[in-house]
């Protein structure tokens, strides 16, 4: 009986707990018991890969082949303002290569005031927080456990540079603080300055993962970037791409049917897709209204889209993803 009960309470932890409905009120802990049940299946899911590897140490080493913020922003002479967004599963799609992908990121090229720098594709491999790793440190890890250290090769990532060069550094992302333990690593990085779930103007959450909206999010981006009146950066982690690509998350229409053919078995990448082309409408807007001005923004996608459902598995190429640097006049 006790079996039966304890196999239960997995299948019930792993697949049919539902966030929604918790008092997520602070940052740091919930309340009363679902809110401390939720806390207890983050901290279990996140904090550590498995169990059993709980203790093995991330070793972190130089990622070979460089990541797209450093090639993209001269180190040695940086613009004044800069903001970086590690764009959640932004990938690649194959099927009409030339077709779908520069669309996804129209919105932010066509602006009469944004000038189009670069764009193209860079290697990227597992995790959002080994795509942290690379594109602001050029560094890689044996194991996500981050928080054991040590911390010294972090020395070179390019939120301590900045700050050594008198840059304001702030960080926005819209889940928790204790998700990876980054309120842990993330001052080593530089990154002590950091914006969580709830520490944000609209805090309504999102369907495809915990936490904030990145299309309220990024009124706090913006506005910090505008209060900024010396050299700044800005780094922003996105959110609502996140896996399964929630279909309550995407706004009025979708921008592409996920009922023509080129979807047909691939329902999860067409959602992906037009939560991607949100995204980059919803920045595209701020910056009409008058956001980010005199910055140089570079988007990179933090790894392949996971497909986990679909009939096929190959939408998105799995070892690149795209980026994009624009510069806001």
């Amino acid at each position: 009986m006790i079996w039966s009960l304890g196999i239960l309470y997995l299948i019930f932890a792993v697949f049919f707990f539902d966030y929604r409905g918790v008092n997520l009120s602070n940052r740091y802990q919930t309340t009363g018991w679902w809110g401390s049940y939720y806390e207890t299946i983050q901290n279990l899911k996140f904090n550590h890969e498995f169990f059993w590897r709980g203790t093995v140490k991330p070793e972190f080493y130089d990622w070979p082949h460089g990541g797209v913020l450093q090639k993209q922003i001269d180190m040695q002479n940086p613009p004044k303002k800069i903001l970086f967004i590690l764009n959640e599963s932004w990938g690649t799609f194959i099927p009409e290569h030339g077709a779908v992908n520069p669309s996804v990121d129209a919105p932010l090229i066509n602006i009469p005031n944004v000038q189009l720098i670069a764009q193209g594709e860079n290697p990227a491999l597992h995790s959002t927080i080994m795509g942290e790793l690379r594109e602001l440190c050029d560094l890689k890890a044996k194991s996500s456990n981050f928080i054991l250290g040590p911390f010294d090769k972090f020395k070179q990532c390019v939120p301590i540079h900045l700050q050594k060069e008198g840059y304001l550094v702030q960080a926005f992302h819209g889940s928790y603080s204790k998700m990876y333990d980054r309120k842990d690593w993330y001052p080593h990085m530089g990154l002590q300055n950091a914006r969580f779930f709830p520490q944000f103007s609209n805090i309504k959450q999102c369907h495809s993962f915990p936490g904030a909206c990145d299309y309220n999010i990024v009124h706090d981006v913006s506005a910090a970037n505008k209060a900024a009146q010396g050299k700044s950066f800005i780094y922003w982690l996105t959110l609502d791409t996140h896996h399964p690509y929630s279909e309550k998350d995407i706004l009025g229409n979708y921008t592409y049917d996920c009922k023509q053919p080129i979807f047909d078995g691939r329902q999860e990448a067409c959602r992906n897709l037009n939560l991607q082309h949100q995204f980059f409408t919803v920045l595209a807007n701020e910056i009409k209204a008058g956001g980010f001005k005199d910055t140089d923004i570079v988007i990179v996608g933090d790894h392949s889209p996971p497909i986990i459902l679909d009939k096929y598995k190959d939408s998105f190429k799995e070892d690149s993803v795209p980026f994009i640097h624009v510069r806001v006049h």
